[in-house]
């Protein structure tokens, strides 16, 4: 939305600073501060070359600046060692709105990432084990930051990395054909299942012998036992159904399914190369990577019986999604309790000679929090199930609505896209590398700084659109009649005029902010940054709406304030979509 502004001033400021147009338009920001102007030039970086304090520098850039009388520009400031730039207001409401009006589904992107790939993995829960609490933080800020990097022109490859390798299925496989035949797999396979793999761990505690027998059918299943691959491959469909079932609710996609056993064959390449390169040694029977160099525990590429270990195939898949995926950044987003382990595979990798190592990314989070709950544990089947919090959600939410819009249409499907955009903004809001302290009043609240809240700051939106008799595709600039309608409808000026007051503009500045609120929440990787602009947002609409008369007022006035309305609801609609969050209409 600030692109034309950006590019406009970034040729007129680039002589007589002597920078590059490239390198004035990345210092471009924004200040806080309506009085300090809607951009600002740090001139930090003249005074080495300039041998001038940068207050000085700011002073004598400003002089020379207004002599050009630059015809968007209605002042510069000099503060401090910045230009503070006021555009006019006229200028930058038109400016805003036709970028608006001609975007679309692109409002706000940019093609900084044209022509580059981003590979992410995300979400990947376990096989045979529902996905929890846990999994929505891995789930849904993969998901905003899988969008985040698509509005920057990034092509992305959504990765599963499905847990469906390791000794938990020679467990299972031994659960089943002892137990098996107990459960009702016809009926309920994915509970069937869940519950063979609590009861291994329970049966466990009193017989530690068949830990052993699990581990034995593990190492014949990397064999290639045909009937424990096909039992293998039963596990693997049934879990993936349920968890499709899952993602869908929650609006999630990957591009491709590359679970661990995805690396089997890539191995003993990747072990081979490790030993060429004189890092593997053995330790107490296993095969390391030793770092103690780095002052962390060695790095575990093989057990005492051959087995592999998540390392060795997180090297083989690192390796994949760069060498073969193209990737130019690859990002991991999983829970801060694995840091260890990326610090050690990114340092292997290092080591083995790969000079893109640093183009992979842990995406680190916190966990969730419950007040009655203590750590938990899949292997004792203490859980919160997600669905079980999203069910709960609905419920509350479906009161909520019976109670102050009973006569709702759609009220099902609303109740639903209220609900899952609650548990999903009230997760997004967080900076991703604290814990997460779960309240199910702050989470569903429809005033507070919840998901709920910024849906019904678009409702509102709708609302005086709609009673004003706008047609939305008329405000996108459909053609219209003499009279100035769209099949009845009233239609949006093709230019507006500029609203001088406080809040309008304060709640202009805010909006034209979106695009590099979408560029700095990717460079960041922290989807919170956008979901806290939203906010403001919405708080600097509510302020405009409570302090001026939309509609009923001079016709042009009334004209430019529904356009400011519209903006307002088609960034509020767009910022949401990034986050995975619908913006229903009606609530």
């Amino acid at each position: 939305m600030l692109t034309p502004i950006k590019d406009n001033l970034a040729r007129e400021l680039a002589p007589e600073l002597g920078l590059t147009v490239d390198k004035i338009y990345s210092l471009f920001e924004i200040p806080k501060e309506l009085s300090h102007g809607h951009l600002s030039v740090p001139l930090f970086v003249l005074a080495k070359e300039l041998k001038k304090a940068p207050p000085a520098i700011a002073k004598e850039m400003a002089q020379k600046l207004l002599t050009k009388n630059i015809a968007i520009v209605d002042r510069i400031d000099p503060v401090g060692g910045y230009l503070n730039i006021h555009i006019k207001d006229e200028y930058l409401f038109n400016t805003i709105y036709q970028e608006v009006r001609t975007s679309g589904v692109q409002l706000g992107h940019s093609s900084v990432g044209s022509g580059k790939t981003v590979v992410i993995d995300y979400s990947s829960p376990n096989v045979a084990k529902p996905m929890h609490v846990g999994h929505l933080r891995a789930s849904m800020i993969g998901q905003a930051i899988r969008n985040l990097a698509e509005t920057q022109g990034y092509k992305v490859i959504g990765l599963n990395h499905l847990g469906d390798w390791g000794v938990q299925f020679g467990k299972l496989a031994y659960a089943y054909n002892m137990w098996g035949a107990e459960y009702p797999f016809e009926s309920e396979p994915f509970e069937s299942l869940f519950k063979l793999y609590v009861r291994f761990h329970e049966e466990a505690e009193k017989n530690p012998e068949i830990e052993k027998e699990g581990s034995l059918l593990f190492k014949k299943l990397e064999e290639g036992d045909p009937e424990l691959l096909a039992l293998w491959k039963r596990f693997v469909e049934i879990s993936m159904k349920d968890f499709d079932r899952l993602w869908s609710r929650l609006g999630m996609k990957h591009d491709l399914v590359r679970g661990e056993s995805f690396y089997n064959s890539r191995l003993k390449p990747t072990e081979a190369l490790l030993e060429e390169k004189g890092l593997l040694v053995e330790s107490q029977g296993a095969m390391v990577v030793n770092l103690d160099d780095e002052k962390m525990p060695p790095c575990l590429i093989r057990k005492s019986d051959g087995a592999s270990l998540y390392a060795t195939r997180d090297l083989a898949s690192a390796i994949y999604r760069i060498e073969e995926l193209k990737a130019d950044v690859s990002l991991y987003v999983v829970g801060s309790d694995q840091a260890l382990h990326f610090k050690q595979v990114f340092s292997v990798l290092r080591r083995m000679g790969y000079s893109w190592w640093d183009k992979c990314h842990h995406i680190s989070f916190g966990m969730y929090r419950f007040k009655d709950v203590g750590k938990m544990s899949s292997r004792k089947g203490q859980i919160i199930r997600l669905e079980d919090l999203l069910n709960k959600a609905v419920e509350i939410v479906r009161e909520v609505i019976r109670e102050k819009n009973p006569n709702l249409p759609n009220f099902e499907a609303v109740a639903e896209q209220v609900a899952v955009g609650a548990i999903i903004f009230n997760d997004l809001v967080n900076d991703r590398v604290r814990d997460v302290d779960f309240n199910w009043e702050k989470a569903l609240s429809f005033e507070g700084d919840s998901g709920p809240y910024l849906q019904y700051v678009h409702v509102r939106c709708m609302s005086i659109l709609n009673k004003a008799g706008v047609s939305i595709e008329g405000a996108a600039g459909v053609s219209t009649h003499a009279s100035g309608t769209v099949n009845g409808a009233r239609k949006l000026p093709d230019k507006v005029i500029a609203l001088k007051s406080d809040e309008e503009r304060e709640l202009i500045k805010t909006l034209m902010s979106y695009e590099m609120v979408l560029s700095e929440a990717y460079k960041n990787f922290k989807p919170n940054i956008l979901a806290t602009y939203l906010l403001e947002l919405s708080s600097a609409f509510n302020k405009f709406y409570h302090k001026h008369r939309i509609l009923g007022g001079e016709v042009e006035f009334e004209s430019s304030r529904l356009a400011l309305v519209y903006i307002t609801k088609q960034v509020i609609k767009s910022g949401l979509g990034v986050l995975n969050i619908e913006a229903p209409d009606a609530m």
